[in-house]
């Protein structure tokens, strides 16, 4: 049986909504997905599952050298962390070595280094093909955001929304978390959950960690679990 957790995010209005894009491709013939629908908010108010240590499937400290991981100056070990560099100065996704996953969490220590404080750093998850993604991500003044990519086209499903349980400043360290079941997302930050969408875009896919633009990014701890 599941362990379900229920929060309500008192004192915060809930910002609740409901997004529909229609992508229309042009100048080749492409197979378009269907309208992207979500339901979203930064109040967490669904269930959603809490993982336990007996359903991890990828553990790892990241201060070492690891099998299965991109080789090159984009994904970097070194004894602090993973470091994530951009490529040709573009955000770049140091994908896990684990196989497609439906129903997980993933959670990550990150570190901003240097770069704008204004781009967002975290987890691509049920990344379904190159450039096909969602992520999760907060940047270096205290907000987070969470887009879906369709062909390397961001859609903000929840814009950047400052949050008081984010870490803010240089070199500031923060647990972020994606628990991901069914169409229901679930994102937190040092335990604390600051939003939430429902959405079926992508349905399963890899585990990643995504810099940002012109800077470094510092990543720590990686836990993948099942739920």
């Amino acid at each position: 049986m599941q362990n379900y957790s229920w929060y309500r995010r008192a004192g915060v209005a809930g910002f609740i909504g409901i997004i529909a894009i229609w992508l229309v491709g042009c100048g080749a013939v492409v197979t378009s997905p269907p309208p992207l629908q979500a339901t979203i908010s930064t109040s967490v108010v669904k269930p959603y599952p809490t993982p336990a240590s007996a359903q991890s499937l990828y553990s790892n400290a990241l201060t070492a050298p690891a099998a299965g991981w991109a080789k090159g100056l984009e994904c970097a070990f070194t004894v602090n962390g993973l470091v994530v560099r951009p490529n040709n100065g573009q955000a770049y996704i140091c994908l896990a070595p684990t196989a497609p996953l439906t129903d997980v969490s993933v959670s990550v220590t990150v570190q901003q280094m240097n770069s704008p404080s204004t781009h967002a750093f975290g987890i691509a998850f049920r990344h379904a093909a190159p450039k096909n993604y969602y992520f999760f991500g907060i940047d270096g003044k205290g907000s987070f955001t969470f887009t879906t990519v369709i062909n390397d086209v961001s859609h903000t499903i929840i814009p950047f929304t400052p949050n008081a349980a984010i870490h803010s400043g240089a070199n500031a360290i923060n647990r972020l978390q994606v628990i991901a079941r069914g169409k229901v997302i679930t994102l937190l930050v040092n335990g604390t959950p600051v939003g939430q969408a429902t959405l079926s875009t992508f349905a399963r896919g890899s585990v990643g960690l995504r810099g940002i633009n012109n800077g470094e990014v510092i990543f720590q701890q990686l836990s993948i679990a099942q739920v």
